[in-house]
């Protein structure tokens, strides 16, 4: 069933368990070698790229992808974690000389942050938009960030997976109560064309994330096995001035969803 899972009413404050500006997990790892590999390939030539990661938390993965192959072409990477982590501002940031880690409402106004705006060759948002109860707010900043040409690079849990842990396994797999949307990949197409994004692509990359399933995972994703995977990679390219949306555009997440669902 496509639907929310929890209202802002319901929000709750969170505890995130795995940042703590130490330790990566190999999820994490894979992340990061993952978006380097898509930037990398998406712009080729650019170097001085202006980065920005929505849902950071410790900054692990910028931070490893500053300290990758990459790494000499991103001029900046910009973080910002989400604000029900109300631990994060008192845990330690992994540190780069060129990451700054912010702590930012993404449902909310991020004009008080100086972020490079409409500067932007990447926006980066991984494991992100299912714990937004608003997702076409972080879109909205997402378009407003990046230049003519930039590209969001979101990744996207299968719904099945969302499903599964937003129930847990009692003994086996911990439930997520933080998880607040689960909706087909297309809804967020519809979304993001909203506000100008086009998806250009859409690719399992990720289905154990574990140390010693690295190896298989990463000949499995460059071997483009196409849909079939705990997490996608959704890429979408900001249009330029010429193409860019109608006024008339739906940008309500909860009309776009009433409508599939066909209330």
């Amino acid at each position: 069933m496509v639907g929310i899972s929890a209202t802002a009413t319901q929000r709750r404050r969170y505890l995130d368990r795995y940042a703590d500006g130490f330790h990566i997990s190999a999820r994490r790892k894979q992340k990061a070698e993952i978006l380097a590999e898509t930037l990398a390939a998406l712009l080729p030539d650019a170097d001085a790229l202006e980065l920005v990661d929505f849902g950071c938390a410790d900054g692990a993965v910028p931070v490893l992808m500053l300290h990758g192959p990459l790494g000499a072409r991103i001029r900046r990477a910009t973080g910002i974690t989400l604000l029900d982590y109300n631990d994060l501002p008192d845990k330690p940031a992994h540190q780069h000389q060129r990451f700054l880690r912010t702590i930012g409402d993404l449902e909310g106004s991020l004009e008080h942050l100086t972020l490079p705006w409409g500067a932007c060759d990447a926006v980066t948002a991984t494991a992100f938009f299912h714990y937004c109860d608003q997702p076409d707010i972080p879109f909205a900043h997402a378009a407003k960030l990046l230049k003519p040409g930039g590209y969001l690079l979101a990744g996207m849990p299968a719904p099945w997976v969302l499903k599964l842990r937003s129930r847990g396994i009692p003994g086996v797999l911990p439930r997520n109560g933080r998880i607040r949307t689960i909706v087909p990949l297309d809804l967020y197409r519809r979304l993001a064309a909203a506000f100008g994004l086009v998806e250009v692509s859409r690719q399992a990359v990720q289905w154990a994330g574990t140390e010693w399933t690295t190896g298989l995972e990463r000949t499995l994703r460059h071997a483009h096995f196409p849909y079939f995977g705990a997490q996608h990679l959704v890429v979408y390219r900001k249009a330029g001035e010429e193409t860019a949306p109608a006024d008339t555009a739906d940008t309500d997440f909860h009309r776009l969803l009433d409508g599939l669902a066909g209330r």
